[in-house]
């Protein structure tokens, strides 16, 4: 009687074994077969894409807030760096606090994994997004970032997580890319350098969100306490606290640095590594185009500032995108008519 074969390794412990560089290496070339002869990644149930669609959205317009919010804080003197750091301190305890109060499960493992999602998510996009804007346009440096980040997103979400895009998805990102710049009021650039460390800022958002999703990293409080903690470590290396001092605090501007830090830094992130959990962080990224027509709408409705006609049109443009890039591929491609590969 012929031996019985030994089952073969689950998914589940590839994964538990993923220290190995050799089972890295099979898992690398599993996954390339698998696009290779056109299975994918089991799409999302259609209740998950419209709560992932949903979270990048409100993403989307709780980050259309740091520009007005920053109008605020600038007034006080404080410098750009100094900003992006404390708003991560002040984040970092709003959010730590309530994620030691009833979260606690969730600060368990993991944590260089979080330390590395940190250092591109907050760091490099705080750092590099904040130089970018000493030397070009606020325009340019918004598109570009934007760009960068959905275009990485997708690049990278390829070869590490398996999410192919599609057609749609290419279309209509290159349709809201042309309405983002519309809305944003893109000029010649200035400065190449200052396109270089937005397009810097931008890739290392979009690493980040495919970073969280390869790690397995669980969105909410806990994780995004954990982030702003690393990140609040990074960028504290590059503040100039003796500035600090020449700084006139008042309470309108300490006020809006609180609002700053609550609203697009902790509820951002929450919502932003909800929505990765959701759907493939290409998605997210360029559902998250969204955020100069949310921008828009808050500088109408608290600065009173009327957009153009150029402006407006963008927008329709950045909503045909989206709704072009957020089709659900068709039904040959999904999850039940393509076999899935055993484990």
């Amino acid at each position: 009687m012929l031996a019985r074969q030994p089952p073969a390794p689950r998914r589940a412990d590839i994964r538990e074994n993923f220290s190995c560089p050799f089972v890295f290496i099979l898992e690398c070339h599993a996954t390339a077969w698998r696009q290779r002869i056109g299975l994918r990644r089991p799409e999302p149930s259609m209740r998950e894409f419209h709560k992932g669609v949903l979270y990048a959205l409100a993403a989307a317009a709780l980050n259309a807030t740091i520009g007005v919010l920053t109008k605020f804080v600038v007034a006080t003197g404080l410098q750009a760096d100094a900003i992006a750091a404390l708003k991560t301190l002040i984040g970092f305890v709003v959010v730590g606090a309530i994620g030691l109060a009833g979260l606690r499960s969730g600060w368990r493992g993991k944590w260089w994994q979080a330390a590395a999602c940190a250092f591109f998510g907050i760091f490099v996009l705080f750092y590099f997004e904040t130089a970018a804007y000493a030397h070009e346009a606020t325009a340019n440096v918004v598109v570009t970032l934007m760009a960068f980040a959905a275009l990485s997103a997708i690049v990278l979400g390829w070869p590490l997580l398996g999410d192919r895009p599609g057609r749609f998805q290419w279309i209509g990102l290159g349709i809201a890319l042309l309405g983002v710049g519309m809305v944003a009021g893109v000029s010649v650039a200035q400065s190449p350098r200052g396109l270089l460390l937005a397009a810097l800022a931008g890739t290392g958002y979009g690493v980040f969100s495919v970073l969280v999703k390869k790690f397995g990293l669980p969105g909410g409080f806990a994780l995004t306490a954990r982030l702003l903690l690393f990140g609040s470590l990074y960028l504290a290396a590059m503040v100039q606290f003796d500035a600090l001092a020449r700084v006139e605090w008042r309470a309108s501007a300490v006020g809006a640095l609180v609002l700053l830090a609550v609203f697009p830094t902790v509820l951002g992130f929450v919502c932003t590594t909800r929505a990765i959990q959701c759907i493939a962080p290409g998605q997210v990224q360029t559902l998250e185009l969204a955020e100069p027509l949310f921008a828009g709408a808050f500088a109408f409705v608290l600065l009173r500032e009327v957009p153009t006609g150029w402006a407006v049109a963008g927008g329709v443009l950045v909503v045909l995108g989206l709704y072009v890039s957020s089709r659900q591929p068709s039904p040959r491609y999904s999850s039940n008519a393509v076999p899935s590969i055993p484990g």
